[in-house]
């Protein structure tokens, strides 16, 4: 196998432990859910959907590459290993991206797999069930939604973009760091959107229907409580080489590559985030030492 079909294959595999996932959230969609709510935040919790999508994502998985690590949002035990795991390779997935969504009926949830090796982003799969809409990428094969190409805007100013930002949280601290780079940054772009899940704005930002996509109100100088790592990797994978193969651009929020395991900036151009980064510098990104 060529690593060319071979990274084919992988996307296959992720689009199928997705749509494995998405089977889990439609049969208990609508239903009353139990919330197991994490490190006491009220607004941080999971239900027994992201548990059992997380499963099917494992045993789709298992079923084409059985001796390959699968790391769920999850499986909380197993953060330690993340950073190694980077390089020798692994899966991720968000088996439920989108929690309270979906336990309040809103149908702005997905499933998300990726596979990383190399510290590198390599392919990806997200499905969002009720939408219908399948977003996958691959390295150097570019990214489509459902059958047809996934391209990034036109937009290359970013007095013309929309951003989309997600907030969660009750956090006082929180809720400043939003509000003060909110009012920072909204007199030099279009318009701001905080329209749900982070997938939901990544995938925007790769089919072009908004023009960045970063996070705005986390703390960025430490982990949160119970993560040895500032981010999510489980989502932000599978959003870089997703919105990479669609033409777009990303970069770490200190500046540089990707960081899988951080917060990122993700836009049409190079331009657009250079222009963010002016506009935002002491209030996005985390202080230099």
């Amino acid at each position: 196998m060529t690593g060319i079909e071979e990274l084919q294959l992988r996307r296959e595999v992720a689009i199928e432990a997705a749509r494995a996932a998405a089977e889990v959230h439609l049969r208990y969609r609508g239903q009353q859910l139990e919330r197991d709510v994490h490190a006491g935040e009220r607004t941080d919790y999971a239900t027994r959907v992201d548990l059992e999508a997380q499963d099917a994502v494992k045993a789709a998985v298992a079923r084409h590459f059985p001796d390959e690590p699968v790391i769920g949002e999850e499986d909380h035990e197993r953060y330690g290993e993340v950073e190694a795991l980077l390089q020798t390779g692994c899966w991720f997935t968000d088996p439920l991206d989108g929690t309270a969504d979906y336990v309040h009926g809103s149908p702005h949830f997905s499933a998300i797999v990726s596979y990383v090796a190399g510290g590198e982003a390599l392919a990806c799969a997200i499905y969002f069930p009720v939408l219908d809409e399948l977003f996958s990428a691959a390295k150097g094969q570019g990214a489509t939604l459902n059958a047809g190409r996934c391209r990034v805007s036109r937009v290359d100013k970013l007095s013309g973009a929309i951003l989309a930002t997600a907030f969660r949280g009750s956090d006082p601290v929180r809720v400043t760091n939003l509000a003060t780079r909110v009012q920072t940054v909204l007199p030099h772009i279009e318009a701001i959107r905080l329209p749900g899940a982070p997938s939901v704005m990544a995938c925007a930002v790769a089919c072009g229907r908004y023009d960045v996509f970063t996070m705005m109100g986390q703390a960025l100088e430490a982990p949160p409580a119970g993560r040895p790592f500032l981010g999510q990797p489980w989502e932000t994978a599978a959003f870089v080489v997703l919105v990479q193969e669609a033409g777009g651009a990303v970069r770490g929020l200190s500046g540089g590559a990707p960081d899988l395991l951080g917060y990122n900036v993700f836009a049409p151009t190079q331009g657009i985030i250079d222009e963010l980064d002016a506009v935002m510098q002491d209030v996005l990104r985390p202080p230099r030492a």
